[in-house]
């Protein structure tokens, strides 16, 4: 069930993101090309390991790749978070996340579910989050 509340709140969140973009027109027997590509439990890791796992600009680089090859096949992304930003890492952890948002909006995520961690700090922090996410 818990499964089931979040994959509707996801598919809710990536429908509002949608409306966002620019509108085409639908064509009948046209194909639209979309690929949706999924992070989660991200946990405050925007710098990258010891073992070169991680980080958001390993992510940006390659998220801008995978749009540009879409884009040349005339597809959209969708890029979204299943949450679980907070909690991870003193370095995030220390300044409520602010970083990995910071990080997550220039990667130009569409769309972020709350997860389990967003709400381990008082409610004044997920809507600073919030606020600060242009997602």
């Amino acid at each position: 069930m818990k499964f089931l509340k979040r994959g509707v709140a996801l598919a809710l969140l990536a429908a509002f993101a949608l409306t966002t973009q620019p509108a085409q027109a639908y064509e009948k027997d046209k194909t639209y090309k979309i690929t949706i590509l999924h992070t989660n439990d991200h946990h405050g890791h925007f710098w990258r390991s010891e073992y070169g796992e991680y980080g958001l600009a390993a992510d940006k680089t390659l998220v801008d790749s995978i749009r540009k090859e879409v884009a040349q096949e005339g597809g959209s992304v969708l890029l979204l978070s299943g949450g679980d930003i907070n909690t991870g890492v003193p370095e995030s952890d220390l300044q409520d996340a602010e970083p990995d948002f910071r990080g997550m909006n220039l990667i130009g995520y569409d769309a972020m579910a709350v997860g389990t961690r967003e709400i381990d700090n008082p409610l004044t922090v997920l809507r600073q989050q919030v606020m600060g996410a242009q997602f």
